[in-house]
C-alpha cells in the first residue's frame, strides 16, 4: 500500500503521455476522441475545463443573446453559420467539413455539443465565437473582428436550437 501513491501518479503521467502523442496521430487513430466528438475532447475541453475552474472571461461573463428566438435569428444564423463556420464544423455540425480535415485537433462536433448543457450558456458560446480556439490550441478563428454582434448571437441561436438533431439525446432542447 506505500507504493499506491507512486504508481498512481505514474498512471497518471502514463495516461497523460498517451493523450499527448494521440493528439499527433491520424484523427482515426486517437483514443481520447471519444466517437466523433473530436475537437471537443481537446481544444473544447480546455475551454470546458477553463469556465467551469474560472468561470468565462470578462466581458463575456453576462452576456446573454439579445435576439428574438424567431425563425428569422435562425434562419440568419444557418446563413452565417453555412458561410462561416460549415467549411470546418461541416454541414450538420459533426466536424467533418472538408476544411477541417487535417486540423488538429479536429474540429468540435456542435451537433453534438449543442445537445450539452455547456452549448446553452450563452456566454460560453458568446465567448467561443468571439475569441476563437488559439487560446485553447485550436485552429478556431477568432470571430469578434469579423461577424458583428447580431451575426455572432444569431449563429449561436441556430447552433443551439436548429443544428440538425440526430445526436441530440433528448430531442431538441426546449425554445
Amino acid at each position: 500500500m506505500k507504493y499506491a501513491p507512486i504508481a498512481l501518479a505514474l498512471a497518471m503521467l502514463a495516461g497523460f503521455a498517451a493523450l499527448c502523442t494521440a493528439a499527433t496521430q491520424p484523427r482515426e487513430e486517437g483514443w481520447w476522441m471519444h466517437g466523433r466528438h473530436g475537437g471537443w475532447m481537446m481544444g473544447g475541453w480546455a475551454r470546458h475545463h477553463y469556465a467551469m475552474m474560472d468561470g468565462v472571461p470578462s466581458p463575456y461573463t453576462a452576456t446573454s443573446n439579445p435576439l428574438p428566438q424567431t425563425q428569422a435569428t435562425f434562419d440568419r444564423g444557418k446563413r452565417v453559420y453555412r458561410q462561416n463556420c460549415a467549411s470546418c464544423h461541416g454541414d450538420s455540425g459533426h466536424g467533418d467539413g472538408p476544411a477541417g480535415a487535417t486540423l488538429t485537433p479536429p474540429p468540435a462536433d456542435l451537433a453534438w455539443l449543442a445537445a450539452m448543457p455547456m452549448a446553452q450558456w450563452d456566454s460560453y458560446m458568446n465567448w467561443t465565437v468571439s475569441e476563437g480556439g488559439a487560446p485553447f490550441g485550436t485552429a478556431m478563428p477568432a470571430f469578434k473582428d469579423t461577424l458583428s454582434r447580431d451575426q455572432i448571437w444569431s449563429v449561436i441561436a441556430y447552433v443551439q436550437t436548429e443544428l440538425p438533431r440526430d445526436d441530440r439525446p433528448n430531442g431538441p432542447p426546449k425554445r
